[in-house]
């Protein structure tokens, strides 16, 4: 009966700690959604979590340690060097405390479990208060840079436990003091990792805010040579008027030719959205797309006009860039644009398909960031549309339907007018 209840205990204490060092490696990597790879790595963050770990003693540390960066490789989604860097960060610094527990201190039995449990908690208090943003993204030199710096602690703890002399049963004070070093090198690679994380979101929304800057501002120019043209007009048609016959039908073509790819269009009750459809329009025109829009907004909507451009501008050219690969007679692209409620829905459609890896994940994903596979369709502007909706509680989802691909945002816009 006890040896019963110690196993049940035992199973108790070593699920609590695997789920709190999962909730951890999931703050810093997403998982894969797959339950079988997420009870896999439970296992292996719980056997991490309670193994016992004694100087010289290469029995328990190297196969929980390769157990484990299985678990993350496997269970764990981004790049390869990503989901290395940390799994190695949080295996070191659980080894280190692990290590000290088990030789440094003079507790025993159910005291060390406490405090091994206790730790765990810390360790995913930490990361979740103090860690990068869920989702964060860096560059892979970025993640290259991390990776070398998690390697001081690495060899920190498998020189000392697998290299001392196994007669040693206590830990002397250099040591000590190694260990503690490996454990706190934590903290100063968690800074690091949020540090690089703001800095790159900022170089993002900067290069972002500037590209819907350019892009507003050729709306703008846009607009005020519509304005010139019709200013002007008055002057066409007296010089139309006093050419003779023969001439005057050449006159008005040149001149109709000439204003062609800047009229604007009224499409919704909008003026920003109706002058950017009117130039992409335009340029779908010259490129042979087959472009249709449906646009039911009767009132300007109560957004940026910055913002505006960033949706409409960006999924749209991301379209164009889907087709212009394609056949003449597959190069079709349709939008639909429905207002009310307080709320703005968008769905864009082009011929083409998404990768094989995306389809095989659903793609649907709360505004998704895109992959390389995929940068030549729907990929440039993804980031760009992200942060405009994200202003408005909005959401975005890229899915795959028979021979088109779909992309529909929908954003919360109830307030003041700001357009």
């Amino acid at each position: 009966m006890k040896e019963s209840a110690k196993l049940i205990l035992s199973v108790l204490w070593l699920s609590l700690m695997g789920m709190l060092l999962l909730f951890s490696v999931g703050r810093l990597v997403r998982l894969r959604p797959q339950k079988l790879r997420r009870l896999f790595l439970l296992f292996a963050c719980g056997l991490m979590g309670g193994m016992v770990i004694f100087i010289s003693d290469w029995h328990n540390i190297v196969p929980t340690f390769l157990i484990f960066l299985t678990a993350v490789w496997t269970g764990c989604e981004g790049s390869r060097i990503k989901r290395l860097t940390v799994g190695l960060m949080v295996a070191s610094t659980v080894f280190s405390f692990n290590a000290l527990v088990d030789n440094g201190t003079v507790f025993g039995g159910f005291m060390v479990i406490l405090i091994k449990l206790c730790f765990c908690l810390g360790f995913c208090v930490v990361i979740w208060k103090y860690g990068p943003e869920r989702d964060f993204e860096l560059s892979p030199a970025m993640w290259k840079l991390l990776f070398l710096l998690t390697l001081p602690p690495v060899g920190i703890v498998f020189s000392l436990i697998l290299l001392s002399d196994p007669n040693i049963y206590e830990l002397s004070v250099q040591y000590l003091i190694l260990l503690l070093l490996s454990l706190f090198a934590f903290a100063g690679l968690l800074w690091t990792m949020v540090v690089l994380a703001k800095q790159q979101k900022l170089e993002a929304e900067a290069v972002m805010a500037a590209q819907n800057a350019r892009y507003y501002e050729a709306m703008e120019q846009q607009h005020f040579e519509i304005r010139r043209l019709k200013h002007d007009m008055a002057n066409h048609l007296q010089t139309a008027l006093a050419l003779p016959e023969d001439q005057r039908k050449a006159y008005l073509r040149e001149l109709l030719e000439s204003t062609e790819n800047t009229r604007t269009l009224k499409y919704c009750g909008d003026n920003t959205v109706n002058i950017i459809l009117s130039a992409k329009e335009a340029s779908m025109k010259q490129k042979g797309i087959d472009f249709h829009v449906l646009a039911d907004i009767p009132d300007p909507l109560p957004m940026e006009k910055p913002d505006i451009c960033a949706v409409f501008g960006n999924a749209l050219d991301n379209a164009m860039e889907a087709v212009e690969g394609l056949p003449a007679e597959k190069r079709r692209i349709s939008l639909e644009a429905r207002m009310g409620k307080g709320l703005l829905a968008v769905s864009i459609r082009n011929t083409g398909r998404l990768s094989e890896s995306r389809v095989k994940e659903g793609i649907k994903r709360e505004l998704p960031v895109t992959t390389k596979t995929d940068r030549s369709a729907h990929g440039f502007g993804l980031p760009s549309i992200r942060a405009a909706l994200g202003r408005y509680s909005g959401t975005m989802e890229l899915r795959q339907e028979g021979e088109e691909v779909c992309l529909f945002l929908y954003c919360h816009i109830k307030g003041e007018n700001l357009s």
